[in-house]
């Protein structure tokens, strides 16, 4: 192990010592996180290890920082537990919060010293790339095993975190660093197993058709969506779909019958004129929670995390709480209908965003997705987070989708590896963009966000494409020098 994981694994382990000092006093707690799939895996680990000692708690998702800042009822509560979201606040924190606050975080921390009651642990502080090899939930998981070492069960649920947050990648979609040591405890308790194969959503329990139109990340075009196309696809590779009266699964599919599904969708993507590098998002590391039945959507860990991600966007946070402490029964089937809809929401979505009248190319610098109000602002990461995967916009130049709901507007950007090497910090960006028109903004160098009001949307995308220019210019001076 790295000398700075080593460090940071017993700081957060420290951490969970003090936590577990309030947890056992029966003080009432309040966790408090994001909605997406990461901060919903978090929320579930500190949660569910509180539950497992008896502590009272009340578990909330939030969209803003602000709402728990400007909400006195937090007074409430004896200590607070901040997941996913507050390294960039903490001064506002530490004046606003006077309980006891413990910050698990995984975003790039503002260069501030925290109060005395604030308890901040964060990989950056360590000198480890919180985009990439550990998340919010992999935070929460080595501070909860601090705290309790039945902990160690929740291990599965901070790889789904991890995959929520796409920190596969690395070569063959594999999670890396940190990550992949919370992958390696987990495959040793006899909780996960790790194998390469086709990534297709349902490989389990799907007929082999609909996996293909019921996969949106990466969004394939002429098939997501349609399980009809993807019927004669599967066809036209000579793969038999049934075996008597039941259709057959991805799983079931012998080598060589993979190896002509993947010729033919390779085949039909070229023919769509879709990007080369599309195929390689289909095929890589797959990780299982053996622990789950196989035919549910908890059973792969990227669909666990499209489910976590589903409940949060739908507006039903609580769901997927519950789902990554480990409840079951009556609430995953609620989380399977959720999913569903959620599913068929995108692909409605997916169609529209790929007409070019959402996407303005007139910035030098950014494509701009303008979805104004005919995109949920609540979907409209998952959206960017789509179509960065799926590379269906030029690499060249980061994305930045854009949502409005009333008088607010809603941010999410996304950049490839190549623009990122090239020095674009899109959490840098957003933050000092946001902050020029009196926003918020922030988060990590691939994958940042902002919120905003309606009049300041334009001022902002112009100040975003001036900072994205200059980041990418200066380095990419600082390069030709050296080669001179």
């Amino acid at each position: 192990m790295r000398e700075g994981f080593e460090e940071f694994v017993r700081a957060c382990a420290e951490v969970g010592v003090k936590l577990r000092s309030h947890l056992r006093e029966g003080s009432n707690v309040l966790v408090v996180g994001h909605n997406d799939a990461d901060a919903l895996s978090a929320l579930g680990i500190i949660s569910g290890t509180a539950a497992k000692m008896d502590c009272p708690f009340t578990a909330i998702s939030i969209q803003r920082i602000e709402e728990l800042l400007e909400d006195e009822s937090r007074e409430e509560f004896d200590v607070i537990v901040l997941v996913d979201m507050g390294s960039g606040y903490l001064n506002a924190i530490s004046e606003k919060v006077r309980r006891p606050i413990f910050v698990l975080d995984h975003h790039k921390p503002i260069d501030v010293r925290p109060a005395e009651h604030v308890v901040h642990v964060n990989p950056h502080l360590f000198g480890i790339d919180g985009s990439t090899m550990v998340s919010a939930s992999g935070v929460a998981y080595l501070v909860a095993k601090g705290i309790s070492d039945e902990a160690s069960d929740y291990a599965p649920v901070a790889v789904v975190g991890a995959l929520g947050d796409l920190q596969d990648k690395d070569h063959g979609r594999r999670l890396i660093g940190l990550n992949e040591l919370l992958v390696n405890e987990a495959v040793a308790a006899g909780l996960m197993s790790v194998t390469e194969d086709l990534i297709l959503y349902g490989r389990s329990f799907k007929p082999v058709h609909e996996t293909i139109a019921s996969t949106n990340s990466p969004f394939l075009p002429g098939l997501s969506g349609d399980e009809t196309a993807s019927l004669n696809l599967v066809l036209s590779a000579g793969i038999e779909v049934r075996v008597g009266e039941s259709w057959k699964t991805l799983a079931d599919l012998k080598p060589e019958e993979k190896a002509r599904l993947l010729e033919a969708i390779a085949s039909h993507l070229m023919r769509a004129g879709a990007p080369s590098k599309l195929l390689g998002e289909l095929t890589g590391h797959v990780y299982e929670l053996l622990r789950e039945d196989p035919g549910s959507p908890l059973r792969d860990a990227r669909e666990f995390a499209t489910l976590l991600n589903a409940c949060g966007k739908g507006g039903r946070a609580w769901v997927g709480i519950g789902i990554a402490m480990g409840v079951r029964g009556a609430v995953l089937e609620e989380a399977v209908s959720i999913l569903e809809e959620y599913r068929r929401s995108i692909s409605r979505v997916m169609s529209m965003v790929l007409s070019e009248r959402f996407v303005d190319r007139s910035f030098p610098n950014v494509v701009v997705l303008r979805g104004g109000t005919e995109i949920d602002p609540r979907q409209v990461s998952s959206i960017a987070s789509i179509l960065s995967s799926s590379n269906l916009l030029p690499p060249d130049k980061p994305l930045v989708a854009v949502a409005q709901d009333g008088t607010r507007v809603k941010v999410s950007a996304r950049a490839s590896n190549e623009l990122v090497d090239l020095g674009l910090d899109l959490g840098d960006v957003m933050r000092s963009a946001a902050e020029r028109v009196g926003g918020r903004g922030g988060g990590h160098k691939m994958a940042a966000g902002a919120e905003l009001t309606v009049d300041s949307a334009e001022p902002f995308l112009r100040e975003v494409d001036r900072i994205v220019g200059e980041q990418v210019r200066r380095v990419g001076q600082g390069r030709q020098l050296k080669l001179l």
